[in-house]
């Protein structure tokens, strides 16, 4: 690590010891709940690979930043290309195909086709595709006679893949270190702060870590699936905030009984997320926190907040959010 992760270190492991009175052998992760001798690393808390994302970024256990990242997080960027691709975009370009491995479809079947680079077998037909002022050439694995006979047919190119799980996976880790980042280790060892790190997070990767990542996803479906309604889409446009680690703004979800969890924002390029943090500092609003996790949706009273210094500002204005029904089920 160079000077100014050192320096981080450094600061981290100082307010490690002003919260729980004890010097950190190297460093606590907020992950695992451990200090061990391992490599560490600076971990950019949203993924870089988003454009125009937050490149703010924390001391973390080189081992798990880089297992999370191969897991989860590689599949979760390709949320990037959401909206902003068209087909031959897609079909044109070598990395972008390895990425989303498009497909073409004829009435409902895969065709297999490639980009040609020398003579072509007869068994195979060379086509010319084109979207408006672009085309491209490749080579459908179909014999002439077959394609000619399919110009009336319903033909369609896809690059779709189901990155929910990447998603999940992925926001519940950038906003537990989200609030690591804000607020250090008063959150990190804190009851809702030990659930978001190792609850959620750290025992999957000491149950899972060293396995193929079939099976790792295969388990995770079970493992995140209890914890899929912490995070939600932000569908419109909510004025002014620009994702909770660059503004530091967040909103309280509110009870009769105090807050009960709080609501990051993360924003990952052009899309923001919501995610649940829970608060577990009394006993009912700690139990409206595992009552919302069997919820499929519902309205919450909110009301928006920053962390500043040693207190958090709140403001007096009460709003209300429709939390919407998850449509899927991992």
């Amino acid at each position: 690590m160079g000077s100014g992760a050192q320096e981080a270190l450094g600061r981290l492991n100082a307010d490690y010891e002003a919260v729980c009175g004890a010097t950190p052998h190297k460093f606590f992760c907020p992950i695992l709940q451990r200090d061990e001798d391992v490599e560490l690393c600076k971990a950019h808390i949203i993924n870089e690979a988003f454009p125009g994302s937050d490149r703010t970024w924390t001391i973390q256990r080189a081992d798990v930043d880089s297992w999370f990242g191969a897991m989860f997080e590689a599949d979760f960027v390709k949320l990037k290309h959401k909206d902003n691709l068209k087909a031959l975009d897609v079909l044109a370009d070598r990395e972008l195909t390895r990425e989303l491995r498009p497909k073409i479809m004829l009435d409902g079947q895969e065709v297999d086709h490639y980009t040609p680079k020398g003579r072509v077998p007869t068994e195979f037909s060379p086509v010319l595709i084109e979207q408006e002022s672009e085309q491209i050439e490749l080579v459908f694995k179909l014999p002439p006679e077959t394609l000619l006979g399919a110009e009336d047919k319903e033909w369609d190119i896809r690059f779709e893949e189901d990155l929910r799980l990447a998603a999940l996976v992925s926001l519940l880790k950038a906003a537990h270190l989200t609030f690591f980042h804000l607020v250090g280790y008063r959150y990190a060892l804190s009851a809702g702060g030990r659930f978001m790190g190792r609850d959620v997070l750290g025992k999957f990767f000491d149950q899972l870590a060293g396995q193929s990542k079939a099976e790792i996803l295969r388990e995770a479906r079970t493992h995140f699936g209890e914890f899929q309604n912490l995070v939600r889409p932000v569908l419109s446009s909510t004025t002014g905030l620009e994702g909770t680690i660059t503004d530091g703004l967040f909103y309280l979800c509110m009870s009769s009984d105090g807050p009960w969890a709080k609501a990051v924002m993360v924003r990952t390029g052009e899309h923001m997320h919501t995610v649940l943090v829970p608060i577990f500092d009394q006993a009912e609003p700690a139990a409206r926190f595992f009552r919302f996790l069997d919820q499929s949706s519902g309205r919450l009273e909110v009301r928006l907040a920053r962390f500043s210094g040693e207190k958090w500002e709140v403001s007096p204005t009460a709003l209300q959010f429709e939390w919407p029904e998850a449509n899927f089920d991992l």
